[in-house]
């Protein structure tokens, strides 16, 4: 602008007052940027005679000037504000535009710079691929006419990998970032090649192409030209390999294939497989699990590790997490790659800058020394720290054996955390390289073991016991071992199935093997371990829907009523809520009521038959049927001041949603009772206040199916005594067994049987 208006930037920079101070050898920056407050923004419209709202449109900064409160004091003529700021960390990297669209905008023949993410990057309409600026090369595209519908529709297909991005919650930047590292990976090795057959003849064409616009670039050979068109050729796979992170399916399907193989390199090769289809490389698995891990490896073995935390955790985030890109893993860039060409000798990139393409740029030749790039000092220092590390844990195996440490703060011996410098290690298992996780098996097998640190640290301690004491065994109840010893190999008895294959190996060493475990498991007088009494505990309220047990409930030889009993008594004498407590009462709310267990068990009858019984459960063989669950359920709710207000809360509950229970009907049919009256003893002389047999005999069914005592017959049925007192007579003389045996219809079959089951108990007069 000073050079528009025939001014030194010193004379134009004297109008604004600075925030931060000004760059005084920036040069020409491509991402310098100069923002504005609106005094500052007003002036400049001015000079340039261009309306403020045009600017804004055009100038992504236009408003992201300081906020600098007003100066009461400064008038209308006042300066402005200004800070200097680099550009492309607040809105990403800056490109060349393409000058045949900037002229049709008005620019002319000037040089342009945008700011533009990688992924956009093609000008379509003139088959142009737009380099970085700042890279040092005077190139400002390459010409990608021979693939530029490839190019487009990856383009647009990447609007719908940042919607998946986006909605699962990922950045789309780091999608595109991963996604590019794995693929120019590939770029790098030489085993990809020796398959490749796309991109050979994709970057003969665009290298050819883009050669014809410039009559060549001075010392420029092959390997300048391949690292130029790198990112254009690629790009439909880096898209590609996008989608495939960002699918929801794809990495479900894949992380429970890799579930087995999560500690090994060899765990990436299920998902690479799967990628390799999509990409119709099928031989992209072999290439993956192929020398150095990579950045994919990593990926799939975090991803792993996160599908197997419970539901609710966090996903990590940043360095550690699954979309960061490690240093040794980012790619070599085009400028600092330029750079290290420029610096190297001759006759390691032919010293070429014309001529064919065809056998120079693809097979072999196409893959960078291991050495190059701006990330060798870097791989250099970490290759120096892994080696004192290393010196480190052979020191910690000659003193204690083994590398089985705790992450803690206090594990800092000599000035160096051992503990955490290996729990980084297993951490980033796949990111080893063969030598380095060669080197940590050598010192301890079980270095990185695919179960907690914490059960091998174990482990070590109780064969140091064995190796004084001799092996364990089973058949004594383990009581002749210390006490740490025994609650430890109780728990590995209890989840013997659930361990994994190394686990039992290990514990085979300590003479814990399989036929040990069954004769444990088969000593009369074994102590049961909490959890094993938990999980019969569990098995009871999955089969029966509760904790109510009132009788003698043995299974599988363990006695749960009386545990849970033992449990009740510890959590009312401790006054709060124990730790057992809190695991029963998942498993039932009301495990230890303040009320009988009785009065509960029936509670429950009523609340599965109002609500239906859970998924899996069934009924307990003594459970009361629906018409008598529901007639409880209407006495408790009509005699409430009998009732704890817990009980009240309870019977409220069930009864909004149950109504006031079944209203009583009769049981007999008419059928029925023209067979049933000749079955009755006659009716004796002169008793006036004989009442009618056939509302006797209903009240007698209604207490038989029903299971209440005498005193809560319906109200319809009359006095209570007067059938008790008929039920013991026609008990005695006979008259009901000849009820229940007689043939009735099938309407009337259900309280005949009842009423058969109810005599035939002991003490039915009660």
């Amino acid at each position: 602008m000073a050079a528009t208006y025939c001014l030194q930037f010193t004379d134009l920079a004297a109008w604004w007052r600075w925030v931060n101070p000004i760059p005084r050898r920036h040069g020409e920056r491509p991402d310098g940027e100069v923002l504005l407050d609106a005094a500052a923004r007003a002036q400049l419209a001015g000079w340039c005679r261009i309306p403020a709202g045009h600017l804004m449109r055009a100038l992504p900064s236009w408003t992201a000037g300081p906020e600098v409160p007003a100066d009461r004091n400064r008038g209308a003529d006042a300066q402005g504000w200004a800070r200097w700021r680099v550009g492309a960390l607040e809105w990403g990297p800056v490109v060349f535009a393409c000058r045949l669209c900037a002229a049709r905008r008005g620019a002319g023949h000037d040089r342009v710079w945008v700011y533009r993410p990688p992924w956009r990057r093609l000008c379509a309409r003139h088959s142009r691929w737009l380099l970085k600026a700042g890279e040092g090369h005077p190139l400002e595209f390459v010409d990608v006419s021979t693939m530029v519908g490839e190019l487009g529709r990856a383009q647009r297909r990447w609007g719908r990998v940042e919607a998946a991005a986006q909605a699962a919650g990922v950045v789309p930047g780091e999608v595109f970032a991963l996604a590019r590292a794995v693929v120019c990976g590939w770029w790098e090795q030489e085993e990809f090649w020796a398959w490749e057959v796309v991109w050979v003849s994709r970057l003969d064409g665009v290298v050819a192409a883009t050669r014809r616009w410039c009559s060549g670039v001075a010392g420029w050979g092959d390997a300048q030209w391949r690292l130029l068109v790198r990112d254009a050729v690629v790009f439909p796979e880096v898209v590609a390999v996008a989608a495939a992170l960002v699918d929801k399916r794809l990495v479900e399907k894949a992380g429970k294939q890799v579930e087995g193989l999560l500690r090994d390199r060899a765990g990436v090769e299920p998902f690479a497989a799967m990628l390799g289809e999509r990409l119709d490389r099928p031989w992209l698995a072999a290439v993956e699990t192929t020398g150095t891990p990579g950045p994919l490896a990593r990926w799939v073995a975090v991803t792993a590790r996160e599908q197997r935390k419970p539901d609710g955790a966090l996903p990590l985030r940043g360095f550690k997490g699954k979309w960061s890109v490690r240093g040794p893993h980012r790619p070599v860039e085009v400028g600092a790659g330029l750079l290290l060409l420029a610096q190297s000798s001759p006759a390691d990139d032919s010293g070429q800058d014309g001529g064919a393409t065809g056998g120079c740029l693809s097979g072999q030749s196409v893959v960078r020394q291991p050495s190059a790039g701006p990330g060798w000092a870097l791989r250099q220092r970490d290759a120096e720290l892994f080696a004192q590390g290393v010196e480190h844990a052979r020191c910690q195996v000659d003193r204690f054996g083994h590398l089985a440490l705790a992450h803690t703060e206090n594990g800092v011996v000599d000035g160096f955390d051992l503990g955490r410098w290996l729990a980084r290690r297993r951490a980033e298992a796949v990111s080893l390289t063969a030598e380095q996780a060669a080197q940590l098996a050598r010192l301890d097998p079980w270095w990185n073991p695919p179960w907690p640190v914490g059960w091998q640290r174990f482990w070590y301690r109780a064969r140091r016991y064995v190796d004084g004491h001799g092996p364990v065994h089973g058949g004594d109840n383990l009581d002749g071992l210390v006490q740490w010893l025994q609650t430890w190999l109780r728990r590995q008895i209890l989840l013997y199935e659930k361990l994994h294959p190394g686990q039992r190996e290990l514990l085979t060493e300590l003479g814990l093997t399989a036929g040990e475990v069954e004769r444990f498991r088969a000593w009369p007088a074994r102590r049961r371990h909490p959890g094993e009494a938990l999980a019969v505990a569990q098995a009871y309220a999955a089969r029966f829907g509760h904790l109510a047990v009132t009788g003698a409930t043995v299974i599988d030889g363990f006695s749960l009523d009386a545990w849970l009993s033992s449990a009740r008594r510890r959590q009312r004498t401790a006054n709060r809520l124990t730790r057992l407590g809190t695991r029963l009462s998942a498993l039932d709310a009301w495990w230890n009521p303040p009320w009988t267990l009785s009065w509960q068990r029936m509670w429950w009858a009523a609340h599965h038959h109002v609500h239906g019984l859970p998924e899996g459960a069934r009924w307990w063989p003594d459970a009361p049927g629906a018409e008598g669950a529901l007639t409880w359920l209407r006495q408790q709710h009509t005699h409430p001041s009998l009732l704890l207000p817990g009980q009240q809360q309870l019977i409220a509950d069930l009864m909004r949603i149950g109504g006031r229970g079944p209203v009583w009907q009769p049981r007999i049919s008419d059928q029925a009772w023209q067979t049933l009256a000749e079955l009755l003893p006659s009716r004796p002389v002169g008793d006036r206040r004989y009442r009618s047999d056939r509302q006797i005999l209903e009240g007698i069914i209604h207490i038989a199916c029903t299971g209440h005592s005498w005193p809560h017959i319906p109200e319809e049925l009359g006095s209570f005594a007067t059938c008790r007192i008929r039920f013991q007579r026609w008990h005695a003389d006979g008259t009901l067994a000849r009820i229940c045996h007689t043939v009735l219809p099938e309407s009337d079959t259900h309280w005949q049987q009842q009423l058969a089951d109810y005599i035939g108990r002991p003490a039915v007069d009660g």
